[in-house]
């Protein structure tokens, strides 16, 4: 049988309304940037392999301003609406918020000076957010079964990590304790990229994809399998940048391909199944995101064998960030927003508003054609260094950035259009 969403206990199960707001309103406006950065460091991405500068700066616009913010609030916000759980007070979600921004102002601006003394102030406001998110999480899969909570508790793991790696590699400008710097923001990459998000990622797609579709979930063995080889897969990498033995890392890799393989296969198999017959753009998205990460652990087990050119590592960067998670982000975005904009008007006994009467399917189609031609310039521009090309793409993924803003904005603007008629129903006389 199929286990739709419930709206029941929606008032415990419900952040209050202006936390997502400011979760993915934060994703949306960073949005608008991080393509356009790209255009700024056209020339330098190709030849991208590590250290700070406009470059690193410009991915972590993304990485912090979208994929972070995006991931923080969904997670904060449909973790307790899926498991039936009491969401977390305001007050801590606020406090995660604010440090999170907070941080990444500081680190993005301190990346673009290649100023030692704001990377190094940025840790401590980072580091808050995560604990804090970390412990907020971690009460809501306590106590839960199934492999949705090993993903949940890796990915939080991973993530604690990222942040320790992130500390250390800040206090080496200073402090130069590190033997291989290169190595440690290597494994940094891992664990944020695939670690947490990644793990994040198809933890909650086992909730999403489902209820996006109208489905029923998959089935609790195929998505083990998903998690063991995952699991496997980031281990295996992780050791092998350690210890410095490419093969290890390249294995590590081509296990992430098998478990992006189980992972697409159970995904496919759920959605060949639904019963809603039309596909939004959003599944479009979600499924040029997974032929990106196939792409991008590919492209990574080569790099690992020096089998790629220089450009090599900078079209990993692009294919995990621009291919696969901002990809799979938005598309999920273009559901998520809506549904909660009808549930927060459903906590407050209005007439019924569908979700799909909050959508702008112009602005949707604006994003959708921006965004995958930008990420194809992008990556063949890195790929052949041609800075033109990637330059051209940036300014498409603007033009989608902006469409998506515009979707993004009509949602709120549609809502409170709504809440607003229903008020003055209310007032009316009869």
């Amino acid at each position: 049988m199929l286990s739709p969403v419930s709206l029941g206990g929606a008032k415990q199960r419900l952040l209050a309304e202006r936390i997502p707001a400011l979760f993915f309103g934060t994703a949306v406006i960073a949005h608008v940037i991080a393509w356009p950065a790209l255009a700024l460091v056209a020339h330098d991405l190709p030849s991208f392999a590590g250290g700070p500068g406009p470059v690193l700066a410009a991915v972590h616009s993304l990485t912090l301003g979208v994929l972070l913010s995006t991931a923080f609030g969904a997670s904060l916000q449909m973790l307790p609406v899926a498991l039936g759980h009491s969401a977390p007070t305001e007050g801590v979600c606020l406090a995660i918020f604010a440090a999170l921004v907070t941080g990444a102002v500081l680190m993005i601006t301190g990346f673009a000076l290649s100023s030692i003394p704001l990377m190094t102030a940025a840790v401590l406001p980072l580091a808050g957010a995560v604990a804090l998110y970390v412990r907020a999480i971690t009460r809501l899969v306590r106590g839960g079964s199934g492999s949705l909570r090993w993903f949940i508790l890796t990915a939080i793991l991973a993530l604690t990590l990222a942040v320790v790696a992130a500390a250390a590699l800040a206090a080496n400008y200073s402090l130069g304790f590190l033997p291989d710097h290169g190595r440690i923001a290597a494994m940094h990459a891992v664990l944020a990229g695939f670690g947490f998000m990644g793990l994040m990622a198809l933890g909650l797609s086992q909730i999403l994809i489902p209820m996006f579709a109208i489905a029923e979930p998959p089935e609790e063995a195929a998505l083990r399998r998903a998690y063991g080889l995952a699991a496997a897969a980031l281990a295996v990498a992780l050791a092998g940048l350690g210890a410095g033995v490419a093969t290890l890392t390249a294995a590590g890799a081509a296990v992430g391909m098998l478990a992006a393989a189980q992972h697409v296969r159970t995904m496919g198999a759920v959605v060949a199944k639904r019963l809603r017959r039309r596909m939004g753009p959003e599944f479009i998205l979600i499924g040029a995101s997974w032929v990106a990460l196939l792409l991008a652990l590919l492209a990574a087990a080569g790099g690992a064998l020096d089998l790629l050119p220089e450009t090599g590592s900078a079209l990993v960067i692009v294919l995990v960030l621009y291919g696969w998670l901002l990809s799979l982000l938005t598309g999920v975005l273009q559901r998520i927003l809506p549904f909660l904009a009808s549930m927060q008007a459903a906590r407050k006994q209005t007439r019924s508003l569908a979700p799909a009467k909050l959508v702008e399917g112009r602005a949707l189609q604006v994003h959708l054609y921006g965004h995958l031609s930008g990420l194809g310039a992008v990556a063949a521009g890195t790929a052949a260094a041609v800075p033109e090309l990637i330059v051209a793409g940036a300014a498409a993924g603007t033009i989608g950035a902006i469409g998506f803003a515009w979707f993004a904005v009509t949602v709120l603007l549609r809502t409170r259009s709504h809440l607003k008629a229903h008020a003055l129903g209310r007032l009316s006389p009869s």
